[in-house]
């Protein structure tokens, strides 16, 4: 992860004692909106067997999608021209893809940073051939969906607030100032009650980035 630094978390809340405890709420934050989210933030190469539908879009398996750099439908190469990417879908321009399982693999950078290096992916297939088989990559898939190298990120900045805020929240709630509230009844006294933080709410911000569920 590490994608908010301790030195902007230090900034943003004042808190500079005990780094080692502030890096742990900056990692919880971090996961938490990455799981909401649905995919990790900084740009990555995957790749991503898929079944094809009968229609001319196919959704992968992180976003936004940088670049498509190899496709294989059916065991056989489509030049990557012949799709567009938008968000975390591929669209086949002039096509569909034809219903099957796991009949589409697609080789793609996808994340937030447009600086990071990408390796070649020749060697993924069979000699970078027009036609390729299917299981000369399967070895390399995890569960058919595999990240194959991480880079370095650049993040959109309310995803970097939304991280900052709820890394805030579990560092007040580690104090022990967890949003106690008080009201006073004429009859009985005082009620305390204890309100431990959702974190929802500071996430929708957010859901323009996340993942479609299908």
């Amino acid at each position: 992860m590490g994608y908010v630094s301790l030195e902007q978390f230090s900034q943003y809340t004042g808190v500079h004692d005990n780094p080692e405890k502030l890096q742990s709420f900056i990692d919880a934050a971090e996961g938490m909106v990455m799981n909401y989210l649905g995919y990790k933030l900084g740009l990555r190469k995957y790749m991503t067997v898929a079944n094809g539908n009968g229609r001319e879009d196919v959704q992968l398996e992180a976003r936004p999608i940088r670049e498509i750099l190899r496709v294989l439908i059916n065991d056989i190469e489509v030049p990557a021209n012949h799709f567009e990417a938008v968000n975390e879908y591929i669209y086949y321009k002039n096509g569909v893809f034809p219903e099957g399982r796991r009949n589409v693999i697609v080789v793609y950078d996808a994340g937030f940073d447009a600086n990071s290096d990408a390796v070649a992916t020749n060697d993924l297939f069979d000699g970078g051939d027009a036609t390729n088989d299917a299981s000369t990559v399967s070895p390399i898939l995890d569960g058919g969906n595999a990240m194959l190298e991480s880079g370095v990120n650049n993040i959109p900045p309310e995803i970097i607030l939304t991280i900052l805020r709820i890394a805030a929240l579990l560092e007040s709630e580690s104090n022990q100032n967890i949003g106690v509230t008080s009201k006073q009844f004429a009859d009985s006294g005082a009620r305390t009650f204890v309100n431990f933080t959702s974190f929802q709410k500071y996430l929708f911000p957010i859901s323009r980035y996340r993942l479609k569920r299908v």
